[in-house]
């Protein structure tokens, strides 16, 4: 068995790797690829001129209303004047965000640069890009499981009985409590009625972490679904309709798409001998939000997305750098300026203990 090392910060005597060659210039880095976030399929970027401002909330109620009585005022008789009944207004709201900006900075020793065999500037920077990333994440999931942002219609405890008809949470649900399908169908159903089907549920997303998935993927429902699956066999084979299973999971639950957000973050300071690492979206929270048509909206636009993020376009990940000659080092930094509101609350449902 080979020795156990040592942990070390990179310096200018330990960045050069012996037998480069023969080890294939292997570098293990626990980085991820930054275009893969999770987060930027539910959560829909609005890029910002200024870093403070407004946006609105329009109200649905209007183009919804069709009173019994009032057919008739929108008759229009021949050799009449056409009805103008005065009340199709709508109301507003008017809502602001304020960008915080945010930088993370590391410093790189000059020699240090010089005898690593591996690009370490690159390296650093995509580590600081990784962090933003993740402060990035954590704040949407903040904003998404705060209970009180959304109308409590929206909040379902499945520790209790928070519908009618359900019975138990995910993890108990059998093939004839359908505990998972009742939730979802009645997620669609609330989401519908309260945008006045300006959202359908074709358009609608699930979130949930590794955690949960790991564990509605053995639950007796899940399993009976995927047997009673004409092409089952493919489920152990991995193909098929089956070929883009997550933990477990058919690629869809029940016709709606997932995503696993499987963002992790450290909460110990760096130096302790225990590190603690955690999923950003906790075991048990599930999400049903309505999935951006785009990842990029438009300052000043209609969207339904149930969260954005403002983000002021001068610092949307800028990477700046600082020579310092004296001292022979380069600092870098990673600079994102941004604020995470509630687009559309009722655009979304929050579905807390489903395991």
């Amino acid at each position: 068995m080979a020795p156990a090392l040592n942990k070390v910060l990179p310096n200018a005597y330990n960045v050069y790797v012996p037998n480069a060659k023969d080890s294939g210039n292997l570098f293990v880095d626990f980085s991820r690829n930054m275009t893969d976030w999770a987060v930027n399929r539910y959560c829909q970027i609005v890029p910002v001129q200024q870093t403070v401002g407004i946006w609105y909330q329009m109200g649905l109620d209007q183009r919804a209303r069709l009173i019994d009585n009032d057919r008739a005022k929108y008759r229009w008789a021949p050799g009449q004047d056409r009805p103008d009944p005065h009340d199709q207004g709508d109301y507003f709201s008017e809502l602001g965000f304020r960008c915080q900006r945010n930088t993370y900075v590391d410093r790189l020793d000059k020699m240090m640069n010089e005898q690593a065999v591996w690009d370490e500037r690159k390296r650093r920077t995509d580590a600081l890009a990784q962090l933003a990333m993740t402060a990035r994440t954590n704040a949407v999931l903040a904003k998404l499981t705060d209970s009180t942002q959304y109308p409590s219609s929206h909040v379902l405890d499945l520790s209790t009985s928070a519908f009618t008809g359900q019975t138990g949470n995910w993890a108990a649900s059998t093939s004839a409590r359908e505990t998972i399908k009742r939730t979802l169908n009645y997620a669609k159903k609330i989401i519908t009625l309260d945008t006045r089907a300006a959202v359908k549920s074709k358009n609608l997303l699930i979130v949930m972490g590794p955690e949960t998935a790991e564990q509605i993927s053995v639950t007796q429902e899940i399993v009976e679904l995927v047997k009673q699956n004409a092409n089952g066999i493919d489920y152990l084979r991995n193909k098929g309709e089956f070929s883009k299973m997550n933990y477990g999971l058919p690629d869809r639950l029940y016709d709606t798409e997932y995503v696993i957000e499987d963002t992790v973050y450290v909460s110990t300071q760096r130096g302790l001998i225990t590190q603690t690492a955690a999923f950003s979206l906790p075991i048990g929270t599930v999400l049903v939000l309505h999935r951006p048509n785009d990842l990029e909206g438009v300052e000043g636009g209609r969207s339904f997305s149930t969260v954005s993020m403002h983000i002021y376009r001068q610092d949307d990940m800028m990477v700046e750098s600082d020579s310092d000659s004296w001292n022979r080092v380069e600092k870098i930094a990673v600079t994102d300026t941004w604020d995470v509101n509630m687009t559309a609350p009722v655009s979304g449902v929050l579905l807390q203990n489903v395991c």
